[in-house]
């Protein structure tokens, strides 16, 4: 594996020199022979491809750059953490560039399609599951894309190579269907796929490096991408939502329980703090303070507390679970209070570091069980003749979440400093936690139809907290035009942040496509699957 690795770093490098010859003549025949071949000094395959791709940051695993300004643009417009806010907010600024972000990954894809077209034709049969593995991340990917940007360069996308150089934007409304089709038809192909003895498949189990070559992994992979995909057209489409959704009822292979939760955990625990989230967590702790809007959640008043306070936060400095207050006034009243120099005696309560923060082992949460029954949950409210139970699906998401956060929990047995001792928590007994799970139950049924779908938003605030920014942001728009203020958790100040602007470099370099889509270049231009 260290050989692969390396061997894709002299890859690399020779990828820029090609995309800058690509740039002096489009000649595809040229860049062949001057590049693929360079007397024998590399010799990138569809193997090394898949490495690569999987261990590129940003994918599965949140990288520090990123996520530090993703914590600071959308833990405020969340309202997914604690902030000192005061004034008048109105520039929804994110200080990272997803854009160019999740193209670069998706770059490393394209290479494979072609690596995979010039194989000879008796060997392409060995290698189908190297392909339907990359087009399962490249819907992962693209779908990111569409929900920030709505529209974006989807069918011309990364053509370069073929001398097209100005993609046109394509409507997020074909890139859904698209991508739904496509996962489908993913999903199909990998229904009892079997992996036999054959060089190209022995090497599938070592170099997919995510899953160990479980096919069984990746088809569930796929279906619960789809079930997410689906939900987002409840709004837009809410007949091909159901009918999506129903066929994977139908299939019954998706997100179930634990096991088939799709995480995933980083293998190099010694780079984490230096390369990944943690460290964004740790220069963003003025913002990782516990968000008032899901303090209110967790500890209702006449209700039992939530078995995930403790879990999710630490004690403040008096052995209390305190929130950042929402509004500006609000947190005046306390400014002067206000202060994490000890870690050990903070105010208010900071995110429990030891799930979090500290936590190198920290499973990423890609698609859970816990989100899945939240879909399905809100799918029974929305088309009652599918025949599941609503409130059955909610009570199972949120024991789901549960498990999963003490079990992150648990993972992490280090002492860091700073420590205290009450971030390592026992589990509630089964018992205990049956008795919450019933108080919620009840709440959920005495709900209306609106009431329903706010209580299972709430979970998915909950659930996703500042770890999933961009689900949250996802189903807080697709909610907004039924809700309303409902989901809004940030401050009445800020402004609601409907997608990001592209950046200068589209309007610049690709300008005919890029007027096709300029009057939507903007921060308050919903989305097309709001249907707003």
């Amino acid at each position: 594996m260290k050989y692969i690795h390396v061997k894709m770093k002299c890859w690399a490098l020779m990828l820029f020199a090609a995309t800058m010859l690509i740039g002096l003549n489009s000649c595809k025949k040229k860049l062949d022979a001057e590049f693929l071949n360079p007397d024998g000094f590399t010799d990138p395959n569809i193997e090394g491809f898949l490495t690569q791709l999987q261990q590129t940051l940003g994918i599965f695993r949140y990288d520090y750059g990123e996520m530090y300004h993703t914590f600071a643009a959308f833990n405020p417009r969340l309202g997914s953490g604690g902030f000192a806010n005061a004034g008048d907010i109105t520039d929804p600024s994110w200080g990272t560039n997803p854009y160019s972000n999740l193209y670069g990954r998706l770059r490393v894809i394209h290479y494979m399609e072609d690596a995979y077209a010039a194989l000879p034709e008796d060997q392409k049969q060995d290698y189908q599951i190297f392909m339907l593995s990359s087009r399962i991340i490249k819907n992962y990917l693209f779908y990111h894309l569409a929900d920030i940007y709505n529209s974006v360069p989807y069918k011309d996308a990364l053509q370069a190579f073929d001398g097209n150089f100005f993609p046109k934007f394509d409507p997020q409304q074909e890139i859904y269907t698209g991508m739904l089709a496509d996962l489908k038809e993913v999903a199909t192909s990998l229904s009892g796929y079997q992996l036999s003895t054959s060089v190209a498949h022995q090497a599938f189990r070592t170099q997919d490096v995510w899953f160990g070559g479980n096919v069984t992994t990746w088809r569930t992979f796929a279906n619960s991408l789809r079930m997410r995909l689906a939900m987002r057209l409840s709004v837009a489409q809410p007949d091909a939502a159901k009918a999506a959704i129903q066929e994977l009822l139908a299939d019954g292979q998706y997100a179930k329980d634990r096991e088939s939760s799709i995480t995933h955990v980083d293998r190099q625990p010694d780079r984490a703090l230096e390369y990944l989230v943690f460290r964004s967590m740790v220069e963003q702790r003025g913002v990782m303070w516990m968000p008032e809007n899901m303090y209110k959640i967790l500890k209702p008043t006449g209700m039992p507390e939530d078995p995930r306070l403790k879990v999710l936060f630490q004690p403040d400095r008096n052995g209390n679970y305190s929130p950042m207050p929402t509004e500006g006034n609000d947190v005046d009243a306390i400014r002067s209070q206000i202060t994490n120099t000890d870690l050990t005696a903070t105010f208010p309560s900071l995110y429990n570091r030891t799930t979090f923060e500290t936590n190198y082992k920290f499973p990423y949460q890609i698609i859970t069980s816990s989100e899945i029954s939240l879909i399905l949950a809100e799918s029974a409210l929305r088309w009652p003749d599918i025949n599941i139970s609503a409130v059955d699906e909610y009570k199972k998401a949120i024991q789901h979440s549960i498990d999963i956060y003490y079990e992150a929990n648990a993972l992490n047995t280090s002492n860091y400093a700073g420590k205290i001792p009450a971030s390592s928590v026992t589990k509630p007994s089964q018992a205990t936690i049956d008795i919450f799970l019933a108080a919620k139950a009840t709440e959920f049924t005495a709900a209306n139809a609106d009431g329903k779908k706010a209580l299972i938003y709430d979970q998915k605030y909950v659930h996703f907290n500042m770890m999933k920014p961009y689900e949250l942001w996802a189903d807080t728009r697709r909610l907004y035009k039924e809700l309303g203020t409902r989901v809004k958790k940030s401050p009445s100040n800020y402004v609601f942040m409907e997608r990001m602007i592209y950046p200068g470099s589209e309007e610049l370099n690709n300008r005919e496509n890029y007027n096709a889509v300029r009057s939507q270049n903007n921060f308050t231009s919903p989305i097309w699957w709001t249907g707003r």
